[in-house]
């Protein structure tokens, strides 16, 4: 029985690409991140975008943040216990009094951190143990701290030394640092090794969109006609009206999930000072993600986002697929203030402005056909089709000689008298 149950495992772990998502450990002391909510949920993924906009925060909030890197490290890891408990006896008291937060399942962290945070030279450091460690003279804003182990000792062991490691360091930096220090703590690489699994959903009825359900969260206003879940075998339609079942909202960005009876919908939004984006929509079933689409669409602020096109999001664990016919989303404008200006974030800034009108703004149609731009190329090229036209006219109209003319001879003249 425990043979199947592994082997279950390991399918799942191969179909939903779990090596690419990596837990993180976020250590707030100074508490300057307390709007960052994170459902400590291992089968609940967070998008790279949202990592990366509480990197953004981070590096405005903080004077020094500390990065900690495992060369491999996952789940198991953390859950992993031996005769002493938990090898990570200080971030586990962190998360009992909240100055540690923890992301169980993030996309490529480490990727996201060297893009805001790079490094180099003088501060990169690779420490086995705190004898050696020599970053006290140096006054960078940001350190990478990488773990050599040379000793012979269990994984548990060797996480264990690196949770003091992490605490040793991270209480001197704050000692130093003029202001608030924070600190993160992930891999480079999962060990569970993934593949991904290509299927086609079955083809769609064209389905009118007079018809549909609409539901409204917090931030954003959807409404769906024609949505169905179809395998190899079988179509269910779903005419019910769903539920939004969560929303996460930062400043850069938002994520709301729709949640049906089999299924759940997660639509991730980027904000813009222009306008917003729904950068990809995930399909979740009892809270874990089994596929991804990427969308990358959006519209001005006050408008919708209309499409008659199918959206399909592949489930990669059994192949099948959810279809959503025709849909018309839209994101809230959260407040007036500028974007990209800013650099303190009241707390208030973090919520959405009022909005009175309930309904959906003016639509931008994601139809390749009558895009304003298709209509201004094809009136060019009608003026230019027509000025051709009356030039290929105007030269089959001129009169001109033939081989057998002779323009300097005169002219043959032919007459006829009727006799009387």
């Amino acid at each position: 029985m425990r043979l199947h149950i592994f082997i279950i495992l390991i399918y799942f772990l191969r179909t939903t690409k779990g090596h690419i998502n990596l837990p993180v450990f976020m250590l707030d002391f100074d508490r300057v991140l307390t709007h960052v909510k994170v459902e400590p949920n291992p089968l609940v993924k967070m998008s790279n975008e949202f990592f990366l906009d509480i990197l953004q925060d981070s590096l405005r909030s903080s004077k020094v943040v500390v990065i900690f890197v495992e060369e491999m490290l996952c789940s198991e890891d953390i859950s992993s216990r031996d005769i002493k408990g938990t090898p990570y006896l200080n971030l586990h008291e962190g998360l009992l009094t909240e100055r540690v937060r923890y992301f169980p399942a993030v996309r490529n962290p480490y990727k996201s951190l060297k893009q805001i945070f790079a490094n180099h030279n003088t501060n990169v450091f690779h420490v086995s143990n705190m004898d050696k460690l020599k970053m006290y003279d140096s006054r960078n804003s940001h350190y990478y701290i990488y773990f050599e182990d040379t000793l012979n000792e269990t994984r548990i062991e060797t996480l264990r030394r690196h949770d003091l490691i992490i605490k040793e360091i991270y209480h001197a930096v704050r000692n130093y640092a003029t202001g608030p220090v924070l600190g993160f703590y992930t891999g480079k690489n999962n060990p569970m090794l993934g593949k991904e699994t290509k299927v086609l959903p079955l083809k769609r009825n064209i389905i009118s969109s007079d018809t549909g359900v609409s539901v409204e969260s917090n931030d954003a206003l959807f409404h769906f006609v024609g949505v169905y879940s179809s395998s190899a075998k079988r179509q269910s339609r779903f005419s019910q009206a769903p539920v939004v079942a969560d929303e996460r909202l930062t400043r850069r960005h938002l994520s709301t999930k729709v949640a049906y009876t089999d299924f759940e919908l997660e639509f991730n939004f980027s904000f813009k000072k222009d306008g917003w984006i729904i950068d990809d929509v995930a399909l979740l079933e009892g809270g874990e993600e089994v596929g991804r689409t990427r969308m990358c669409a959006g519209a001005p602020w006050e408008h919708s986002y209309v499409c008659g096109e199918p959206l399909v999001i592949i489930n990669l664990r059994d192949g099948s697929a959810v279809t959503i016919s025709f849909y018309q989303i839209q994101a809230f404008r959260r407040s007036g203030r500028s974007y990209d200006d800013d650099t303190i974030f009241p707390e208030w800034d973090f919520r959405r402005g009022n909005n009175n009108s309930k309904g959906f703004g003016p639509g931008v149609n994601c139809g390749p056909y009558f895009t304003s731009t298709i209509i201004a190329s094809l009136f060019v090229t009608s003026v230019c089709f027509g000025i051709m036209v009356v030039g290929v006219t105007a030269l089959m109209n001129c009169v001109t000689n033939d081989r057998y003319d002779d323009p300097q001879g005169k002219p043959l003249s032919i007459g006829a008298e009727v006799a009387g």
